[in-house]
Parts: C-alpha cells; sequence; structure tokens
C-alpha cells in the first residue's frame, strides 16, 4: 500500500513539475531570451511563433558572420575553392550549412520538448513502479542540466571549429582568417547543443528498456501506448536520415569541397541510424516482454492454485483450467516486439535518405561506374 502511494505521489509530482515548464533545456532557455530581446525591439506583447525565432537567429548568425570576415578580409583566403564553385556558389554553400546547424538544434529541442509532453500525458500514468519514475527523473535532470549542457556545448565548439579551421585551411592553402574562425566556433556551438540533447535521445531510449508499463495483458505490443512510443522514437531516425541527406546536399554542391566527405558522411551517419533503431526496438521489446509474463505468471499462479486442491474429477475445475491455459497459449504467442512491416520499412527508407542524396549529389560518378558518360 506504501508502495501504492509512493508511485501515486511520485507520479503527480512530475506531471506537476511537467506541466509547469519547470524542466527547460539550455536551448529552451536561449531561445526564450532572444524572443524577449526581439519583442523589446520591435515592442510586440506577444510571443513569436517558433519559426520566426528561428528565421531571425538565422539571420542575425549570418549578419554577424558575414560581417566579421567582411571586416577582416577573409574572403581573399578562399581563393581556390571560391573560383572552384564561384562567388554564389559559396554564399549557398555557407549558408545551406549555417541553416542546417541552427535549424537541427532548434528542431531536435522542440522533438525534446514533444518528448516531455508524451510522458506526462500518457508514460506516467502508465508507470507501474518507484524505480521506473527514478529512472525518468533522472533522464529529465540530465536533459535539463544547463551548466552540463553549457560546457559541452563551449567544448564540442572549440573542437568543431578546430576542425574545420584545420581542413579549409588546409584547402586554401594558409590560414583563413580570425573572422571566418569566429563564424565557425558560433555555427559549432548550435551543433554541439545538438549533439547534446541527441546523446540524451540515445540514453533515453537505453533506459527506457528498465521501465515498468502497464500494458494490454492480453496482447502488450498491440497497447496503444507501444504504439505512441514507437512512433514518437522513430522520428529521431528519419530526423537523423534527413539532417544526412540534406549534408551530403550540400557537399555536392560544394563540388566535394572536403573529398570524400560525402561517402563518408553517408557511411558514419547509417551507424547512428541503425544504432538508435536496435537501440529503440530491444528496449520495447523488453517492455513488452517483461508485460507478457506478467501476465503469464498470474495465469500460472490461478492454475497452481486450482491444481492444489487436486479436484480433477470436478468438471468445473477442469474447464477453468482448461480456459486458463488457452488464455496462457494465446498470450504466449503474441509478438514480442512492436516490429511490423511498417517499421521496418520505415527504418530502410531512413537508410535511403542519405544515399540517394550521395547518389543524386555525384551522379557523374555513378554514371562513370555503370560505364554511362554524363
Amino acid at each position: 500500500m506504501s508502495i501504492d502511494i509512493a508511485i501515486i505521489e511520485k507520479h503527480e509530482e512530475l506531471k506537476r513539475r511537467l506541466a509547469a515548464g519547470e524542466y527547460k533545456t539550455l536551448v529552451d532557455i536561449f531561445l526564450e531570451w532572444f524572443d524577449r530581446a526581439i519583442r523589446k525591439i520591435t515592442r510586440q506583447p506577444k510571443p513569436l511563433p517558433i519559426w520566426l525565432v528561428t528565421v531571425n537567429l538565422c539571420v542575425l548568425v549570418f549578419m554577424i558572420g558575414y560581417v566579421s570576415i567582411y571586416v577582416t578580409g577573409d574572403f581573399l583566403a578562399f581563393p581556390d575553392p571560391v573560383a572552384a564553385f564561384g562567388l554564389f556558389g559559396t554564399l549557398l554553400v555557407s549558408i545551406l550549412s549555417g541553416v542546417l546547424a541552427i535549424v537541427s538544434a532548434v528542431a531536435i529541442n522542440l522533438y525534446i520538448n514533444r518528448i516531455f509532453v508524451l510522458w506526462r500525458d500518457k508514460v506516467l500514468e502508465s508507470i507501474e513502479s518507484v524505480e521506473s519514475l527514478d529512472e525518468i527523473e533522472d533522464w529529465l535532470e540530465k536533459t535539463c542540466n544547463k551548466r552540463a549542457h553549457f560546457w559541452m556545448t563551449i567544448i564540442g565548439a572549440l573542437l568543431g571549429s578546430l576542425y574545420l579551421i584545420t581542413i579549409v585551411s588546409r584547402l586554401a592553402g594558409g590560414f583563413v582568417g580570425y573572422g571566418t574562425t569566429f563564424t565557425f566556433i558560433i555555427l559549432s556551438m548550435f551543433s554541439s547543443a545538438f549533439l547534446y540533447l541527441f546523446v540524451m535521445i540515445g540514453l533515453l531510449a537505453s533506459g527506457l528498456r528498465r521501465y515498468h508499463l502497464k500494458l494490454f495483458a492480453a496482447d502488450p505490443s498491440s497497447s496503444e501506448l507501444v504504439s505512441r512510443l514507437s512512433n514518437e522514437l522513430s522520428f529521431i531516425i528519419y530526423f537523423v536520415a534527413i539532417y544526412a541527406a540534406i549534408l551530403t546536399l550540400v557537399n555536392a554542391l560544394s563540388r566535394g569541397f572536403i573529398p570524400l566527405f560525402g561517402f563518408f558522411l553517408v557511411l558514419f551517419l547509417w551507424l547512428p541510424i541503425i544504432a538508435m533503431f536496435v537501440l529503440n526496438q530491444t528496449s520495447l521489446a523488453s517492455i513488452i516482454r517483461r508485460s507478457k509474463w506478467k501476465t503469464l505468471n498470474e495465469i500460472q499462479v490461478k492454475v497452481e492454485k486450482l491444481q492444489a486442491v487436486e479436484n480433477f474429477e470436478d468438471k468445473e475445475t477442469m474447464e477453468a483450467i482448461n480456459r486458463l491455459m488457452d488464455y496462457h497459449d494465446r498470450v504466449k504467442a503474441t509478438r514480442d516486439s512492436a516490429l511490423d512491416f511498417r517499421t521496418y520499412l520505415g527504418f530502410f527508407n531512413s537508410l535511403l535518405l542519405p544515399l540517394l542524396a550521395f547518389i543524386l549529389g555525384n551522379l557523374d560518378l555513378v554514371l562513370k561506374l555503370f560505364g554511362i558518360r554524363p
């Protein structure tokens, strides 16, 4: 009884905190601050839609980047790359790269908030153990740990910009300049913020297998909650696939600015797609099997109680045992996972997206492999 009370109290506390908006990521804090700054300048009383905030953020970052590059004269450090695909191509590639870095951080943060809502409205109500609630609370605290997120953003920005500066400087034949370095650091900060939240999603998927959820006893895999979790967790796979496809196309537009980057991009972004798919489905399978065995054990206990009476000549007793055994067999025969044709199809589609982008971006090379002149 005390355990049930503890579950109810913990459930209500987490639900209250999620509804009150107490769990906010570092990206949430930054976007809210930026929104207030815009509204203060434009004197808008109501919060701006997130897409408009993102557009304004992109414009501001590009203005800062291009002004710093222009003031320091860093465009002079790119004579060979600019001559290779023109000033317009250079601007287009840089704009697409910058937009991808900013939009991906905002998009994955919106996805995190969608998970908060799903947990508040659906998952918390189905939790059957205090340990599972503690797992959820621990994940929420880590995801919204602003200090850890901030330091990972800074360290990741320094390491990411150092890598970009090294590669681009080598291709340009010299140091690209301080204005370009400053721009790389800003864009790498958004990419690092994205990476932190992506890691948190991976932690969520890995911890999900330890959840004790109340599912449909006769067929846990057919529960609405399992379907919702499968669909929500599959979204991040499509997100990574689209992210990989756009990066591949950007590299194609730059005419292979970084040699073989498109090939390695497809290869190494396939790995997180496959890893996230396997992690999501194995975690859901663990939840389903746990729920199945809970039902099967309850049936077995009832059968053993009837058998303990040892009144096998009684017709009603034997009918009850037969009905329980039939029910036991039906439950045992149900699926142990959330995998179906639609899930497999979505997974293969997500793998095809970056590959198709690579083929389209390098169509001339692909045609040559088959002996066809472009």
